[in-house]
């Protein structure tokens, strides 16, 4: 009769099971990650290189013909630029793949208020001027994780909704706090903005996705880098909102942020 396994002995399986399922789990978002990897180099960075290409192609023309080359001048230049900003948002996404987290608990009303302070210089003056009624919960529970990349991810989200608040008359910006099963946090930043449409919730968080236009600016690299920090924290985030109703992210951490 063989004998029952000591308690010792079943939380050690116990955790070596967690530790695979978290590797796994690391494993398929590093899949994902190459994959959203691959789609930015084999489709949306070759937008704006086929714009220099085609207009130093017609450059040339223009100049041999003795044409005013200043309109495929200023197109060239816009293009150029544009390919300069994805290159480097796509090396912040690597960065933020890589880059060691320094686990902590910072309050999370501290973190909040150094984002908003943040977003000085980091949006048009006129978005910062307007008048918002920003409301802050006073209970935010501190995060779990990496104080520097949390910042970050809740600067980009505050920057995203103030953005998408532009057109508000009576613009509103929410943070507060959502309970969450078991052990971890759960933080929310919701706005009364454009919102979005429901059925491109699953492209909204997906490198140079803009469901806009070019009604508001930007690269749609935010809220993929936002994805990316909750990612490396084993945490999730999603979006809910609907055209014309604002737009709600919600952000859940792990109470304990594994080595990473």
């Amino acid at each position: 009769m063989s004998a029952s396994p000591s308690p010792a002995h079943a939380d050690d399986v116990t955790a070596l099971r967690a530790l695979l399922a978290r590797r796994e789990q690391e494993l398929a978002t590093a899949r994902q990650d190459a994959e959203d990897f691959m789609r930015m180099v084999s489709h949306d960075l070759r937008a704006p290189l086929r714009h220099v290409l085609a207009y130093s192609s017609l450059l040339r023309e223009m100049l041999s013909g003795g044409e005013d080359p200043a309109p495929a001048l200023a197109t060239l230049e816009r293009s150029s630029r544009q390919l300069g900003d994805m290159l480097d948002a796509v090396v912040e996404l690597a960065r933020l793949a890589r880059a060691p987290l320094q686990p902590v608990h910072t309050p999370g009303a501290l973190l909040v208020e150094e984002a908003r302070r943040g977003l000085q210089g980091q949006v048009p003056d006129a978005d910062l001027a307007r008048p918002v009624e920003w409301r802050i919960a006073p209970d935010l529970p501190a995060l779990p994780g990496d104080a520097t990349q949390l910042r970050q991810a809740l600067r980009l989200l505050l920057a995203n909704a103030l953005k998408f608040t532009r057109h508000v008359p009576e613009a509103r910006i929410e943070v507060g706090a959502a309970p969450v099963e078991g052990a971890g946090v759960q933080l929310y930043v919701r706005d009364n903005g454009a919102g979005f449409d429901p059925a491109q919730a699953s492209r909204l968080f997906q490198p140079f996705a803009r469901l806009h236009g070019p009604r508001f600016e930007g690269l749609g690299t935010g809220l993929a880098q936002v994805r990316q920090i909750v990612r490396r924290h084993g945490g999730q985030v999603h979006a809910e909102g609907a055209p014309g109703q604002g737009c709600t992210v919600t952000v859940t951490l792990p109470a304990v942020l594994a080595g990473r």
